[in-house]
């Protein structure tokens, strides 16, 4: 049987932290369940700054690999050996910006 993804939690809190929580789930546009799931993992509340921080950096990763696919199709389609070499050495900086990216991502959001 397959396990559930995601199972149902009850807790008891203060009024004052439920009003909290809820203002910051309003503010950031994140549901309570995803607050309070945040919180536990990394004992702070959600950052939004970081969340569109880490978007951003995909996005961009996502256009980097567009790039390199579109070298990779000229690379592919060219003779002229001199003008692959540029193209070759373009692509190795695209992938190698894509790992710098990954890896920021990961330091930004662990």
């Amino acid at each position: 049987m397959k396990e559930p993804r995601r199972v149902l939690l009850k807790a008891y809190v203060r009024p004052a932290l439920k009003a909290r929580i809820a203002e910051h789930s309003k503010r950031t546009g994140l549901s309570v369940s995803k607050i309070a799931e945040r919180i536990l993992e990394t004992g702070r509340m959600p950052d939004l700054s970081t969340e569109k921080a880490v978007l951003n950096l995909l996005a961009v990763n996502a256009d980097q690999a567009r790039l390199g696919n579109l070298l990779l199709k000229a690379i592919n389609e060219t003779a002229d050996g001199h003008t692959v070499r540029d193209m070759q050495s373009l692509l190795k900086d695209v992938r190698k910006t894509q790992a710098e990216i990954k890896a920021q991502i990961a330091r930004i959001h662990p």
